[in-house]
């Protein structure tokens, strides 16, 4: 078995059941007022690193939602930190994580479904999931799901569930203290070096689909593209499905 994570004084951990997913169980938590900014969830599951974080920020939504790529910049350093030498870790826009090219994990954020752009919500949850192993239909049927990967496939057979989430934590803490003293340039830098190179990028928001090439990532995180009708940014709301598109 292995050895529960230990996390920053910051931090209060609380373990979940494998079968149960940390992001529903802090939602939950929050809807019920039991939970504050702080308490992390964490799974039990091996297969996976899984986890969520209750926030509460003190700034509008549009800022808050900053936390997503700068989750996905700790997650980054984390594993840079880790991982052996040759694990290539990248991005794509809003919240996917690739490991040499294979997806790898992502990042999930919730917020109150009432909160607008320039309202500060009450809470927010941050959470991240990412495979460790694949699953056996998977690995014994090479190309079933040749899209997708686990750290144990990219060389990472050394790490494990509780390794990876400890240090995901401490380094999203120390982004976010950044993050507070310094704003999100740092952070923009690191999500747009590591974003995904590629000729054409396609993203669902809403029932909308927007194909095109992507120029480059807004002070905000939004995301710059250059389509079919011309160029247009989709902010970090609408790629995180919080916001609608009329297509326009």
């Amino acid at each position: 078995m292995l050895p529960d994570p230990e996390f920053p004084p910051l931090l209060i951990g609380h373990a979940v059941p494998a079968s149960q997913d940390p992001l529903a169980v802090a939602l939950e938590g929050m809807s019920e007022g039991k939970l504050q900014a702080g308490d992390l969830f964490w799974s039990r599951a091996e297969t996976h690193a899984r986890a969520a974080i209750i926030l509460e920020p003190d700034c509008p939504l549009d800022k808050a939602l900053q936390m997503a790529p700068l989750l996905m910049v700790a997650i980054g350093d984390a594993l840079g930190a880790i991982g052996p030498p040759n694990l290539a870790l990248m991005y794509r826009w809003p919240s996917t994580l690739l490991a040499n090219g294979g997806e790898v994990g992502e990042v999930f954020l919730r917020t109150p479904g009432s909160a607008g752009p320039e309202d500060t919500p009450g809470f927010m949850v941050l959470g991240f999931s990412i495979a460790l192993s694949l699953p056996p239909e998977i690995t014994d049927a090479p190309g079933l799901a040749s899209h997708a990967t686990a750290l144990f496939e990219e060389g990472c057979g050394d790490l494990d569930r509780t390794q990876v989430i400890e240090a995901v934590a401490r380094h999203f803490l120390s982004w976010v203290d950044a993050w507070e003293h310094d704003g999100f340039a740092a952070a923009h830098a690191d999500f747009l070096g590591r974003m995904q190179p590629s000729d054409t990028v396609a993203v669902q928001v809403g029932p909308v689909r927007h194909e095109g090439r992507m120029i480059g990532i807004d002070e905000d995180g939004g995301l710059l593209l250059n389509g079919t009708g011309g160029a247009r940014g989709l902010s970090l709301a609408q790629g995180l499905g919080m916001a609608g598109d009329s297509g326009e």
